[in-house]
């Protein structure tokens, strides 16, 4: 038999249809036994498709579904959160991510506390990392609170002696690159070129860095290489 699962982050009058069309795709490409199944990832309560009717000269076409409202687990936090089961984390995630919409102090709290739980409820290291992917990229941060995030997953690792999580490969890019930026600038301008760093540090966009890092080969001193983010300065 065959599982179509449709995943809906928002409401949509057409979806139906759509799930109707593709059950019957399906079934006509490989024509084997099948179930559709609708998980409703949007905001509104009161959304929830389930069928999908029409009738023209006494000739029907119908197609009923199971839905899923995430929403519904909205109040199951406590649950969600001791359950060992791996979907619970990523319905829990998905829930905290539109919470904290607009807020990235909350969200950076519930992605530490998530990622915590990955720990405490003895999954394996592969569902761990697995698991962790899909959180980090469901509850994206501002780049200081996810350098900060990367810190904090460290902690956590070295307190189980559970280093699952090796990398955060942005936040490491940027480390190499502030590195070899503060290399460069003892090299070339000595402890004048050191007093950027300070600034450096609240640059993020990795391609600026780049830049930063390239203009040091051939800048003729420190106010070269703050114009990389500073095209105003003198």
């Amino acid at each position: 038999m065959l599982v179509h699962i449709e995943i809906q982050t928002a409401r949509d009058v057409e979806f139906p249809l759509r799930m109707y069309v593709y059950h019957y795709r399906i079934f006509d490409r490989y024509n084997k036994p099948m179930a559709s199944l609708a998980v409703l990832a949007d905001d509104d309560p009161n959304w929830r498709p389930a069928e999908f009717r029409e009738s023209v000269f006494g000739c029907d076409a119908s197609l009923r579904f199971p839905t899923v409202k995430l929403l519904d687990f909205a109040g199951q936090v406590e649950a969600l959160e001791a359950s060992t089961n791996p979907f619970s984390k990523v319905v829990l995630a998905h829930l905290k991510a539109r919470e904290t919409h607009g807020n990235p102090a909350d969200r950076h709290a519930w992605k530490i506390r998530l990622v915590r739980g990955l720990y405490e409820r003895g999954f394996s290291a592969k569902d761990v990392r697995e698991l962790f992917r899909l959180i980090d990229w469901l509850m994206a941060l501002p780049p200081a609170l996810e350098e900060a995030f990367r810190e904090d997953v460290e902690r956590i690792q070295e307190e189980k002696r559970m280093p699952y999580v090796t990398s955060i490969e942005r936040v490491d890019y940027r480390r190499g690159l502030r590195k070899g930026i503060e290399a460069m600038l003892r090299a070339r301008f000595g402890d004048e070129g050191l007093k950027l760093m300070p600034e450096i540090t609240t640059v993020y966009d990795e391609a600026q860095l780049e830049r930063i890092l390239n203009v040091l080969e051939t800048a003729a001193g420190p106010d070269d290489v703050r114009r990389i983010w500073s095209p105003s300065a003198s």
